[in-house]
């Protein structure tokens, strides 16, 4: 395995991406992997989260976002050999045609297109170690079950937020529930000892969720979300340009910016993502027996509409 580490990762840098691509994704050894080096990272000085993602959804291509509380402490565990001795294991487990293992300064993630759990742990005083074996061995189950999408652990920020955060996310709510009831969290939880630690979690809902009411195991999914929200911003920013912006030009560009934004979302809030959430409840929301059929006129439509969106205004602001 070849280590490639980018001159602009310094001891200024305190997080970075180290990327690799697996031959199998969903080799039970990547789940114990995943666990064993959130486990190192936790102890090693300055920790502060350690986060592993794919990709995409069933993508070989993963990559592990190590942050810590200053560049010295980064460094440390960058020529730590406990980091060394995780990234020697998962040797056999690379594509052979991909065997670099390539580090970088680490951009921020936003998993916008996951369902995350949250769970906040309070560990008490002396039982640091026990909550981390606990850790260890939930976070190789979850690894190992359908549409898992990464885990973020994070280190108590400061005396007053003294727990643990761990987000955990897979790529739909009804995969996230399967593993949150599942009889293999179950057994775990059941021989968690609850002198060492106290938890509790809750779900992060999408930013669009109050457009799209309903339970969590009939939401919409992200991408539709997102596709039908950009459906109705763009031609209000598009009207607001033409019509509205050369009444506020003379105006301060912030208040001016102030007033059309605050439009939009006044404009797509109330009405209009009622109507496009009504008018599309059939793509959104499709019944089991016809969704393979919904799902491609439903996607086709969304992406005529915006084909004739843009001719429109293509032709608008040539008049």
């Amino acid at each position: 395995m070849l280590f490639e580490d980018a001159a602009h990762v310094t001891i200024g840098v305190n997080a970075i991406t180290t990327r690799f691509v697996l031959a199998e994704p969903a080799h039970p050894r990547f789940a114990t992997w995943q666990a064993e080096l959130s486990r190192a990272a936790a102890a090693a000085e300055g920790f502060v989260s350690i986060e592993i993602i794919p990709t995409y959804a069933g993508s070989p291509e993963w990559q592990a976002v190590q942050r810590f509380g200053s560049g010295a402490a980064l460094q440390a565990w960058r020529v730590g050999g406990e980091r060394a001795r995780c990234f020697s294991r998962l040797v056999p487990l690379l594509s052979p045609e991909h065997t670099q293992v390539i580090e970088e300064a680490a951009p921020d993630f936003h998993a916008t297109s996951f369902v995350t759990e949250v769970i906040t742990t309070s560990v008490h005083p002396g039982g640091e170690r026990d909550f981390q074996a606990f850790a260890e061995a939930m976070q190789a189950a979850q690894a190992s079950f359908p549409g898992y999408m990464g885990t973020l652990i994070q280190a108590p920020v400061s005396p007053e937020l003294s727990y643990w955060t761990t987000l955990v996310r897979f790529a739909t709510p009804a995969q996230l529930d399967a593993w949150l009831t599942s009889e293999d969290r179950k057994a775990l939880l059941a021989r968690a000892d609850a002198r060492a630690s106290t938890w509790k979690g809750r779900r992060m809902q999408s930013g669009f969720a109050a457009w799209f009411p309903g339970t969590e195991a009939d939401t919409p999914p992200a991408w539709k979300q997102t596709m039908l929200v950009l459906l109705v911003l763009f031609p209000v920013v598009m009207l607001e340009i033409r019509f509205l912006s050369p009444h506020l030009a003379a105006w301060p560009s912030a208040i001016a910016t102030f007033v059309g934004n605050a439009l939009s979302v006044a404009l797509v809030s109330w009405p209009l993502m009622s109507f496009a959430v009504a008018g599309l409840s059939w793509w959104l929301k499709p019944a089991p027996e016809q969704r393979a059929q919904r799902e491609v006129l439903g996607l086709a439509t969304v992406l005529g509409l915006y084909v004739i969106e843009i001719a429109f205004f293509m032709h608008l602001f040539t008049l």
